[in-house]
């Protein structure tokens, strides 16, 4: 497991490139890599009615072009999506 499996930032955007956690990804397969397509503030709730709630993040997987609905907690950032820029006339 990286460092990063563990971190509690879970701030993505539209458009970042993410990975599957080493904790959800199948034992005979590498994790696999997507794109962020759409996310749900707070929807998502494991335990109870209480909270805490998290995001939920649609990711399109490049490996099978699957489109799945994870919790943040489970997806790892690998790059940002670049801000967009005015372009100049």
């Amino acid at each position: 497991m990286d460092s990063d499996e563990h971190n509690g930032d879970h701030d993505f955007k539209v458009g970042d490139i993410v990975r599957e956690s080493v904790l959800i990804a199948s034992p005979d397969r590498e994790p696999w890599v997507g794109i962020v397509m759409y996310i749900e503030k707070d929807r998502f709730e494991l335990h109870s009615f209480l909270g805490p709630f998290e995001d939920l993040v649609g990711i399109q997987w490049l490996q099978t072009g699957y489109i799945e609905s994870l919790p943040a907690s489970v997806i790892r950032l690998v790059q940002r999506a670049r801000e967009k820029t005015e372009e100049k006339p």
